[in-house]
């Protein structure tokens, strides 16, 4: 592990640029039709359909490969169907009603027999107010011949904001109205930013859901916290572990994706505002835990530039990865972002 150490601190060395290739998306957004028809009003409607934050794919009986998308705005989801050239969204939306407030989705996952959904737990960004109805991780359980969830299956656990508190790596940000990032926030100057947790990427593997944060970030290192899948919403030892990864300087995690030999990583700005210029990247970590800082493997960095919006979008900000095929030699991937119409899908293939 090559580490730098400076004025008593040690430093996540930020990965070298050269160790990787630019990756573009192998083709423009893919058609999602009409989209996702949410029930809210028209108004919203444009602004809900852009905030796509998590997304979560298996394969049913009639081998369909079926989505739940996840959106940061509201209190639903939606289920899609994936072809080779579009995202096409069932006519009816998932309702997570009966949640304590709006649950901020930031990701999905699943096992193939679950799929879970996970609030930020963090505060809000414009002034740092707590918001509670963010804390909770819900579990649904998947019908395998048609690939969907029903609401009444819907469980939810509240237990991960005590388990995060009792982390030491991780109790200092977590609390009562700790402001995200380093800056103050837009609609309260007075206040200054504290680093606060923010949960953005979630994957499942070998009964472990493991939490991916945006923030903090650390001396160029961001955060993960696993935990037992079935303890968190049962009860009973959640055998938390927390793994700090080198993702590099103001870069946290915006999801993460299970694969055969581990997890990969998109990664991406943390929360402070004059961050955007690290941009996006793509790391493969072997998803094993930590007590030592970990240096995952950096894929790919992406170049979004040539990606051309509709006029429903308004800007590109990936927030969510699945695998659509894994080989000996690459990953085939799909993207969706925050800011763009039922998060814009975009295939990506990666060597591995």
């Amino acid at each position: 592990m090559s580490l730098l150490v400076c004025c008593g601190l040690t430093l996540a060395q930020t990965p070298s640029p050269a160790q990787a290739p630019v990756v573009a998306p192998s083709g423009p957004i893919l058609d999602s039709g009409d989209g996702f028809a949410f029930d809210v009003k028209a108004k919203k409607l444009q602004k809900t359909r852009q905030s796509a934050s998590g997304i979560a794919c298996t394969v049913n009986a009639s081998q369909q490969r079926v989505c739940l998308v996840a959106f940061d705005e509201g209190t639903q989801a939606g289920f899609a169907t994936l072809t080779e050239r579009a995202l096409v969204p069932d006519p009816q939306v998932l309702s997570l009603t009966g949640l304590q407030g709006e649950l901020d989705a930031e990701a999905a996952a699943t096992d193939g027999q679950d799929v879970y959904i996970t609030g930020s737990h963090s505060a809000k960004r414009a002034d740092c107010a707590s918001n509670p109805g963010s804390r909770f991780v819900l579990r649904l359980r998947l019908d395998p011949a048609t690939g969907r969830a029903m609401h009444t299956s819907l469980v939810q656990s509240s237990r991960l904001w005590s388990l995060m508190q009792a982390q030491p790596e991780l109790a200092a940000y977590v609390g009562e109205r700790k402001c995200l990032g380093t800056e103050p926030p837009p609609k309260a100057p007075g206040l200054s930013g504290q680093q606060g947790i923010n949960i953005e990427g979630l994957a499942v593997r070998d009964g472990r859901l493991m939490f991916g944060f945006r923030g903090p970030v650390i001396h160029g290192a961001a955060f993960t916290l696993a935990v037992d899948a079935k303890a968190l919403f049962e009860g009973g030892d959640a055998r938390p572990q927390v793994t700090r990864l080198a993702l590099g300087a103001h870069r946290g995690i915006r999801d993460m994706v299970a694969v055969s030999d581990g997890v990969l990583v998109l990664a991406g700005p943390d929360d402070d505002g004059d961050s955007e210029a690290v941009g996006w990247a793509i790391f493969h970590w072997d998803g094993k835990a930590s007590q030592a800082l970990v240096q995952p493997r950096l894929l790919a960095r992406l170049d979004l530039g040539a990606v051309k919006l509709r006029w429903c979008d308004a800007e590109i900000k990936p927030e969510a990865l699945t695998v659509l095929q894994e080989t000996t030699g690459s990953y085939q991937l799909l993207m969706l972002s925050d800011g763009l119409c039922d998060g814009g899908p975009l295939a990506l293939t990666l060597q591995k």
